[in-house]
This record gives C-alpha cells, structure tokens and sequence, in this order.
C-alpha cells in the first residue's frame, strides 16, 4: 500500500509540471507565429503594390560557416544568375520571393524528435525579420535551428522515469543570415548581363 502511494505521488509530481508547461506552450505556440505571419503578409502586400517585375539584387548569405554572396537579375518569371559564390542548391536562387519562401520558416511550429510518438525532443527555429520599409522585401533574415527538451510532451517524462536520465537533446546549433546588399529595379526592356539562366518561376 505504502509502495503504491509512493508511485502515485511520483506521478503527480511528474504530471503537474507537464501540465504547466503545455499550455505554457500552447500559448506561446498560438501567439508567437501570428506575429510573423502578419508581418510577413503585410510586407508582401508593400511588395507586391510596388508591381516590380524587373529588378536586380545583390544577397550576402552566412551559413554553414562560410561566407557567400548571389547577384541576380529577375525579368518577369525569368531569373538571371550574374555571380553565385555559394553554389546550394538547398538556397537555390535568392529572388525576393524566395526570400519571403525562406523566412516564412519562422512561422512553422515545433517538429517533433526522434518520431511524433516518441517526442521527448523537438526541432525549433528562432530568429527574426527586418523588412524594407518603403519596398516591403526582407532587408535580413536571421535564424537558427536547434534541438530543445520538449518538456510539454508526456514522452519527455516517461524517459525519465523509465530510463532515469535527461533526453539528450543537443546538437550543432545551424544559423542562418542572408543580408539584402542592394536592390535596383530595372526597365523591363533592360537587357540583362547573362550568365546564367535559371528556369522559369514555378517549372521545378
């Protein structure tokens, strides 16, 4: 008798602060991505009032521990690659689209690790985005990607208890910045400097 009520105050004591930190949680989930998504959206909407389908931008991008830099030229749904130093195809061609395509990762919630069934740890990015003002493009995108202890997941404590021990839930923390240098629109009849043709907008 004595044994058991021992185990079920271990388990109020393991469930109470589950319970705090879920809809601690929650909250924090259900709050923090409508801020970028609103901001996001209403940047677009500066973006798109400005109906610049011809422009040519200079990116830096800092990731992977390296140093890089892309020199575009965009003409309609054509894309022209004048220089290109970071050669990813992970950050393919940094138009101002993919540059709203990249941000908007901020906005996704938590994923789960090691499985959705067993989420004692979960992927998370945290950063932030400047937007021009007068323009609307994201000026810089800062983010990183990092393992967290899921401590809002029952799996969390259930590894505790049965293994007597922390998850291990660290790894090389991955961080992203892509800085706009420079952004001049252009004639539509401009004649770009080609180098390299990338494939129209939406054919990969």
């Amino acid at each position: 008798m004595q044994k058991a009520l021992a185990r079920a105050r271990r388990w109020h004591f393991v469930w109470i602060p589950v319970l705090v930190f879920a809809s601690l949680g929650l909250m924090a989930v259900r709050a923090l991505p409508t801020t970028y998504i609103e901001r996001r959206e209403a940047a677009q909407r500066v973006w798109s009032n400005q109906s610049l389908t011809s422009y040519r931008i200079v990116v830096r991008a800092l990731f992977a521990g390296r140093a890089c830099a892309q020199e575009i030229e965009v003409h309609g749904t054509r894309q022209y690659v004048l220089r290109d130093t970071c050669n990813s195809s992970w950050l393919s061609f940094l138009t101002v689209d993919r540059l709203f395509e990249l941000g908007a990762r901020l906005e996704s919630g938590p994923e789960c690790f090691p499985s959705k069934q067993d989420c004692v740890c979960h992927r998370v990015r945290i950063g932030s985005i400047e937007y021009d003002p007068a323009y609307g493009f994201p000026v810089t995108i800062n983010w990183r990607r990092e393992m967290q202890p899921n401590w809002q997941h029952a799996a969390y404590w259930k590894h505790i208890w049965e293994k007597q021990e922390l998850p291990k839930c660290t790894t090389p923390v991955r961080p992203l910045r892509l800085e706009v240098v420079s952004l001049i629109p252009l004639e539509k009849d401009e004649t770009s400097s080609l180098y390299h043709a990338a494939p129209p907008a939406g054919s990969n």
